[in-house]
């Protein structure tokens, strides 16, 4: 079966606002939520054995188009450590992500997606943004993703990327069975993995994920 149709082919989960939080983050909760999703106030994390506090910038719905019909995929919600750095314009967010020592990404889905699929998805996006996926913490971090397994209805994908005073970046993935994958990567590596959906979006749904994610709601 091609990756286009699993989207329709798997059965999307009966929300009831419990979703499992995986143990890298621990989440704070917010005043709303987005198809059953809370989104956070913020998460802690612990980073080289240093507490970290990030507040949540924003939350927003991915879908995508399957055979016209707009299929809900997953809701994600971005943290970071220096909340007033964050420009919320859609050509300088990403680049305003350099302001923040560590930046996180949770994806909470509302169907089940296998893991080559959502795989397929990512580099969809790093390709439109034009990032190296042949070599280093980018292709390591894609192989972990394929490698993780399936990303379960009601279940997280977690991103947590943290800069070094040496300006190295270590990336930590966690998946829907919160295994964590530790990524070292060099400077930057924040820019090309966040680009995923702050920057040149790969479809209309990352589009409107986007947007979500820079408005002025959390």
């Amino acid at each position: 079966m091609k990756p286009v149709f699993k989207f329709l082919a798997l059965s999307s989960i009966i929300l009831s606002g419990a979703f499992a939080q995986a143990s890298l983050l621990t989440l704070d909760k917010g005043a709303r939520a987005i198809e059953g999703v809370n989104i956070s106030k913020g998460a802690h994390a612990t980073v080289d054995q240093t507490k970290v506090d990030l507040v949540t910038v924003g939350g927003g719905l991915r879908w995508k188009k399957v055979l016209l019909v707009k299929v809900k995929v997953y809701v994600a919600q971005l943290m970071m450590t220096s909340p007033d750095r964050f420009v919320k314009k859609d050509k300088e967010a990403l680049k305003s992500l350099d302001d923040s020592d560590t930046v996180a990404i949770q994806l909470a889905f509302l169907r089940t997606v296998d893991a080559a699929t959502v795989q397929s998805s990512f580099r969809d996006a790093l390709s439109a943004n034009k990032v190296d996926m042949t070599s280093g913490a980018v292709k390591t971090f894609l192989n972990a993703v394929k490698n993780g397994g399936d990303a379960t209805s009601g279940g997280t994908l977690t991103i947590l990327i943290h800069k070094h005073s040496d300006g190295s970046e270590t990336l930590v993935y966690e998946d829907s069975a919160a295994k964590q994958t530790v990524i070292k990567g060099d400077k930057g590596l924040t820019q090309k993995i966040l680009a995923i959906w702050l920057g040149v979006p790969s479809d209309d749904g990352v589009a409107s994920l986007k947007s979500d994610l820079l408005s002025s709601n959390k």
